[in-house]
C-alpha cells in the first residue's frame, strides 16, 4: 500500500499486455491457428461485469454468504487457498519437527494425558484434548509419571513402563489439564477440557488430539460444537500477534525448535521426531501454507452441487471415466471460497453494510451507477478495479447508511469459468451467445481441470 494500488494495478495491466502479446507470438510461431484480433484478456471490462452478473445471480438464488472460519493461508501471498486450488497436487511429501507433550491434569497431581503434534506453534492456541469415546485407552507409570495414551498407540512410549490399567476414551471426557502456554496473556480465562470427538484415529499419534480452533478447520467445527474458547494466533503474514509473549511479531513457520526448548524447560516435553507427510502448498509460490481463522465470502454448494452433477451427466466425456471423477469432485468439494486478500484482479462487486450487516451484490455497471449515491464522477471511465472502483458508495437499503465495497477480489477461476460467456458477448448480444453455446469440444489436462477450469465453466453455466 506505501507503493500505492493505482500504481500496483497499472503495473499489473502493463504485465498482462505485456505477456499476453510474448504468448500470442510464440503461440502463432507453434502453428496454432485462433481467432488473434479477438483474444479475450481477464481484466477487460466486459469479462469483470459478466462475472458481476454472475454473482448477483448466485445472491438472488441465496448462494453467496460472508463466512467465519480457519482456511489455508499463504503467509507469503497473504491470502487464503480454496479447496480447489489445494487438492492433490497442492500437497508435497514434507518432513516437519512433530512433539509429545504432557498436558498435566488439574486434579489428578502426578498424571498427565499425551498428546501430539505435528504443528508446534499451534499449542499456543490450544484450548481442548480430544479423545475417541469407544477406543481403549491405558494408564502407564514411566519414570515417576502416569500417563494416558492410546491402547493401540503405545508403541510411542520410550523406555520401560508399567501399565496400570484400562479404561474407554468417554472415561476421560470432562477432565481438566493445564494447557502448555497458560501463561500468555491471549490463553487468559481458558479452561482446558477433553472432549469426544469420533474422527480421533488410533493409526498415529496418541490418540488424543490437541484442538486449537484458531488454527485447524477440524478445530473451529469443534468449538462451536461444544463451546470452546477460539485463540486466533497469527495475523495475514503468518506472524504472532499481541498476546503471545516472547512469540510476538515470530513467523509461526519458523519457531518450532524454540518452542521444542520451551516446551523442555518447562518439564513437558516428552520426545520429539521427523515426521514425514503430505503438507499442503501455495500453488502460486509453493510456500507452506498455515491455517488460520478469517472472514471470507463463499458460494455455497448444498443445492448448487447437485444441479451441477445433473448438468455433467449431460456431457460426453472423453475418456469416460472423467465423468465420475468430476461427479467425485462435486460430490465432496466444500463450499467455494471466491474472495482474495489481494489487490489485483476482480473487484468483488460485494457491499456490505458496516452498521447492520447487511449485503448486497451489484450485478453490472449500469446498476452501480444507479445505486451510487457517492464517487461515480471519480470512478467514470476506470476500469472496475482498485483503487477506482471503491470510490463509489452505495446507500444501504435496511438502515441507509453510506456503503463500501469489501476490499477483496475474486478468486481468478471466476475468471475462467466465465469465459463461455463474456468472449462470446453474452450481455452484449445475446443471439451471438446462442449461435457459439455451448461448445462442441473443451479439452484439457489431468488432474487438476476436474475441480478447477471444468468446475468452474460448469458451475457457472449451471447458475
Amino acid at each position: 500500500e506505501r507503493y500505492g494500488i493505482e500504481r500496483f494495478v497499472e503495473k499489473c495491466k502493463e504485465r498482462v499486455l505485456r505477456f499476453s502479446k510474448v504468448q500470442t507470438q510464440q503461440s502463432i510461431r507453434l502453428g496454432y491457428w485462433m481467432d488473434w484480433e479477438n483474444s479475450y484478456y481477464t481484466m477487460s471490462d466486459e469479462n469483470n461485469y459478466t462475472i458481476w452478473y454472475f454473482l448477483r445471480k448466485c445472491h438472488e438464488m441465496g448462494y453467496i454468504y460472508k463466512g467465519h472460519d480457519v482456511m489455508p493461508w499463504c503467509p507469503r501471498c497473504g491470502t487464503g487457498i480454496s479447496d480447489m486450488e489445494i487438492a492433490t497436487e497442492g500437497y508435497r511429501e514434507l518432513e516437519h519437527l512433530s512433539i509429545y507433550l504432557k498436558f498435566p491434569l488439574l486434579d489428578r497431581p502426578g498424571e498427565s494425558l499425551l498428546v501430539w503434534t505435528t504443528t508446534p506453534w499451534t499449542l499456543t492456541s490450544n484450548v481442548a484434548a480430544a479423545v475417541h469415546p469407544e477406543l481403549t485407552y491405558i494408564r502407564v507409570r514411566q519414570n515417576g509419571e502416569v500417563y494416558y495414551i492410546a491402547e493401540a498407540r503405545k508403541d510411542v512410549l520410550r523406555g520401560d513402563y508399567e501399565v496400570l490399567g484400562k479404561l474407554r476414551g468417554d472415561q476421560l471426557v470432562g477432565l481438566r489439564y493445564r494447557g502448555p502456554y497458560d501463561e500468555l496473556e491471549a490463553q487468559r480465562g481458558v479452561e482446558h477440557r477433553v472432549i469426544p470427538w469420533r474422527e480421533v484415529s488410533e493409526a498415529e499419534g496418541t490418540g488424543i488430539v490437541h484442538i486449537a480452533p484458531g488454527c485447524g478447520k477440524e478445530d473451529f467445527a469443534l468449538s462451536k460444537d461444544f463451546g470452546l474458547a477460539v485463540i486466533a494466533p497469527i495475523d495475514d503474514l503468518g506472524v504472532f500477534s499481541k498476546g503471545f509473549g516472547w512469540l510476538e511479531g515470530r513467523e509461526a513457520s519458523e519457531v518450532s525448535e524454540e518452542i521444542v526448548r520451551d516446551l523442555k524447560g518447562k518439564g513437558l516435553l516428552y520426545s520429539t521426531e521427523m515426521y514425514a507427510h503430505r503438507y499442503p502448498v501455495c500453488w502460486r509460490c509453493g510456500t507452506e501454507l498455515l491455517f488460520r481463522l478469517v472472514d471470507e465470502w463463499f458460494i455455497s454448494m448444498d443445492e448448487l452441487r447437485w444441479r451441477i452433477m445433473e448438468v455433467a451427466k449431460q456431457i460426453r466425456w472423453l475418456p469416460e471415466f472423467g465423468l465420475d471423477r468430476e461427479l467425485d469432485w462435486l460430490r465432496n468439494m466444500g463450499d467455494w471460497m471466491i474472495s482474495k486478500k489481494r489487490y489485483w484482479g476482480l473487484a468483488l462487486p460485494i457491499y456490505e453494510c458496516p452498521q447492520c450487516g447487511s449485503f448486497q451484490v451489484i450485478g453490472g455497471r449500469e446498476e452501480l451507477k444507479e445505486k451510487a449515491v457517492e464517487g461515480w464522477e471519480r470512478f467514470q471511465g476506470r476500469s472496475p478495479h482498485r483503487p477506482w472502483v471503491d470510490f463509489v458508495k452505495i446507500r444501504c437499503p435496511g438502515c441507509g447508511s453510506l456503503v463500501p465495497r469489501i476490499p477483496d477480489v475474486g478468486n481468478p477461476w471466476l475468471d475462467a469459468g466465465i469465459v463461455p460467456f463474456s468472449s462470446l458477448r453474452y450481455l452484449e448480444d445475446r443471439s451471438y451467445w446462442e449461435k457459439w453455446f455451448p461448445a462442441d469440444f473443451i479439452t484439457e489436462c489431468f488432474p487438476g481441470q476436474f475441480r478447477n477450469w471444468f468446475y468452474a465453466i460448469l458451475a457457472m453455466s449451471t447458475v
